[in-house]
């Protein structure tokens, strides 16, 4: 009996190949879970009255979320601007967590939903944390791993994901900025930063009594 060799890939690298395609298309996809999701909300009618207490209060979560989130992706790129591929960056936030750069990119996400006093856009976040969390993420850490060797995967071992480990916090007395890598964060922030602005305007208009409300989702 003649062997017939297969051409269908093992299941390992199918995997492998999805979660390249997650890293690669991660900007595009979230942008289409959250449009998605937002749209439902936009539609839908609002969880509170806007100038409620209630509104209050979840817009203040919502502007605790944001600042969070913000000042993390900057402190990140602090210590990782210009360096992610080259070199292992082990101290200041990614002493405590492996990803606070995505992290801090969560914490924004969340802050649109809170805005928008939206359990639908808390789903559709939870959507796009998911994703990166399952397919972007490991895939990078995989990239990481094979260009940076085993220093990367003892440091795998031993910080979380996402997590923050709060008592495993180090930085140097010094820090070298790559101003380079600072100047990238601060242009896709000209681009975030209005996110409040849209989010607070858009929920003001949802809660208009001639907005549509075609969707009757909370």
């Amino acid at each position: 009996m003649t062997a017939v060799a297969s051409t269908t890939n093992p299941p390992g690298v199918k995997r492998w190949y999805a979660k390249r395609w997650g890293f690669r298309a991660r900007g595009t996809a979230g942008t289409v879970i959250m449009l998605g999701f937002g749209m439902l909300a936009l539609f839908s009618p609002p969880l509170v009255s806007e100038g409620s207490w209630s509104a209050v209060a979840w817009d203040a979560c919502g502007w605790l979320a944001f600042m969070a989130g913000a000042v993390l992706r900057f402190w990140s790129t602090l210590y990782i601007g210009g360096r992610k591929t080259h070199a292992l960056v082990c101290e200041g936030p990614y002493s405590v967590c492996r990803n606070p750069l995505y992290l801090g990119t969560f914490l924004l996400w969340l802050a649109v939903a809170i805005f928008f006093k939206s359990f639908s856009l808390l789903a559709g976040v939870a959507a796009g944390i998911l994703f990166y969390a399952l397919i972007t993420v490991p895939h990078e850490e995989h990239v990481l791993r094979q260009s940076l060797g085993e220093a990367y995967a003892e440091y795998c071992r031993r910080v979380p994901r996402f997590w923050p480990r709060l008592s495993q916090f180090r930085t140097p007395a010094v820090l070298q900025v790559n101003v380079s890598g600072l100047l990238t964060e601060c242009r896709r922030a000209s681009r975030w930063i209005w996110l409040p602005v849209v989010a607070l305007v858009l929920a003001h208009l949802r809660g208009g009594a001639h907005w549509p409300h075609w969707f009757n989702l909370p």
